[in-house]
């Protein structure tokens, strides 16, 4: 019977407390990220926390007329630091709120005017004549919307400053114009090489035919010709049929390729019987598992295939990012797999790096024409926001 607890039992059960213990707080940290001492932004619900304290004024006898004072100084304060953690909210993986708002006083105004219609999430009296309040605000909606606005005046203002002026973009605008001109001689070179290749074909088809109506009808009812040589100019009749229509194939290729090149437009590819157009991935929705790559969260993270921006895009309907955000976070790959956001059969796939910054997201190559299809087709779940990112 042994008398003493065994040590190993001791080391595990110590092991089992510390994950225990570290796990949801590693989980809250990912979930809140801590602005100054202002408040945080919850990622996972999409909303901005604050908190601010207040006074009750010493000439007021009433007590309750005194903390609701208080309480009104309270939630001014708490209004003013709601502002300050807006600032350090990531639109995106270029822009941070606060740098916009320092060129523009105009966005400043805007979001305070929002703010006003932040809720109370609570009010409680502390020791003496003190009141703390504390607020929220969804990223979405009405703040949302001034927030979004940031990224496409940045772009703009990026093109209007001529971000892209400096030595290297000059070079490649220069280089592109070039590959344009270089493109447009090759064509016209390649015009006149097809047509010198028609009139040869031409020529060549028509030297067959005249042999092979000459010859053909001659050798085969002569009755002279033996059995073994009849065979033999019966097969060398038919392979010449075989190069007639060889040729006619090439012909008609390369009739084809001369409309091309004379109209700049392409044909319209055939439809045959047998093999219908590629249809889009039945998918509903796509969930990113990001947290094995030092991924952070951000309003409107751009998202990476074969060095393309997938997501967003223009064809993004805004009415539903304002209302329900360009993505929706986890930290639960299972949950996120059953969010109504993705629907029943969601595309779900791992992020292979940070292209862009710590708030941007790579995929895997084989992704791209998945999610091109899908964007190509009329049911693009991408275009309603039904995207995911577990982090």
């Amino acid at each position: 019977m042994e008398t003493g607890m065994n040590p190993y039992r001791i080391l595990n059960f110590v092991v089992f407390s510390i994950l225990v213990l570290t796990l949801p707080v590693n989980a809250a940290s990912l979930q809140k990220e801590n602005i100054g001492t202002y408040g945080y932004i919850d990622w996972l619900n999409q909303t901005v926390y604050a908190t601010g304290m207040g006074l009750a004024p010493k000439d007021k006898r009433n007590s309750d007329q005194a903390m609701a004072l208080a309480e009104r100084a309270a939630i001014i304060v708490a209004q003013r630091n709601l502002l300050e953690v807006i600032k350090g909210v990531h639109i995106d993986s270029r822009t941070v709120v606060e740098e916009k708002l320092v060129t523009d006083e105009r966005i400043v105004s805007n979001i305070q005017g929002v703010i006003k219609f932040c809720r109370v999430e609570y009010s409680k009296q502390l020791s003496g004549d003190s009141v703390e309040v504390g607020v929220s605000m969804p990223l979405t909606g009405r703040l949302g919307g001034i927030l979004f606005t940031l990224t496409e005046r940045a772009g703009d203002q990026r093109k209007a400053n001529g971000a892209s002026d400096d030595l290297e973009g000059r070079l490649n605008r220069l280089e592109r114009r070039i590959q344009m001109l270089e493109e447009e001689i090759s064509g016209l070179k390649k015009t006149s090489l097809e047509k010198e290749r028609l009139m040869i074909l031409f020529q060549e088809l028509v030297a067959a035919w005249q042999t092979y109506a000459v010859h053909k009808p001659f050798f085969i009812n002569a009755g002279y010709a033996s059995d073994t040589e009849l065979s033999a100019i019966r097969n060398q009749m038919n392979d010449q049929e075989k190069r007639m229509a060889a040729f006619s194939v090439l012909l008609t290729d390369l009739s084809r390729r001369l409309d091309t090149l004379e109209t700049g437009k392409e044909p319209e590819p055939e439809v045959r019987p047998d093999k219908q157009p590629h249809q889009a991935p039945p998918y509903t929705g796509l969930v990113i598992d990001a947290r094995q790559i030092g991924f952070k969260p951000c309003l409107k993270p751009n998202i990476f295939s074969r060095g393309e921006q997938l997501y967003p895009g223009a064809y993004v309907d805004m009415a539903k990012a304002l209302k329900s955000g360009y993505v929706r976070y986890f930290n639960n790959k299972v949950q996120a797999q059953q969010s109504q956001r993705v629907g029943s059969l969601p595309y779900v796939i791992f992020a292979e790096g940070t292209p862009e910054g710590d708030r941007s997201l790579a995929l895997d190559p084989e992704s791209y024409e998945i999610l091109k299809a899908v964007i190509e087709s009329p049911s693009n779940f991408l275009r309603e926001c039904r995207v995911v990112i577990v982090f």
